[in-house]
């Protein structure tokens, strides 16, 4: 995973909680929704419409990177 992958995947999912698993250019994918459901702080900061974006956002990139490749 490329920081940049990394930054596309966090901004797709903040885009669409949605979305189907990001694709990694190494073939992985990761359940975004999955690795969030899993990871307490992000579901909260995520689902809490007072979190700063910032936070959401890191909320979000720590759940994929403690990843749950497919």
């Amino acid at each position: 995973m490329t920081d940049e992958e990394i930054k596309q995947a966090t901004e797709a999912d903040l885009k669409d909680e949605t979305a189907k698993p990001f694709a990694f250019k190494s073939g992985h994918t990761v359940d975004m929704a999955k690795a969030i459901e899993t990871h307490p702080q992000a579901k909260t900061l995520r689902a809490d419409k007072a979190t700063t974006p910032g936070l959401r956002r890191t909320m979000v990139m720590t759940a994929l990177i403690r990843g749950f490749p497919d």
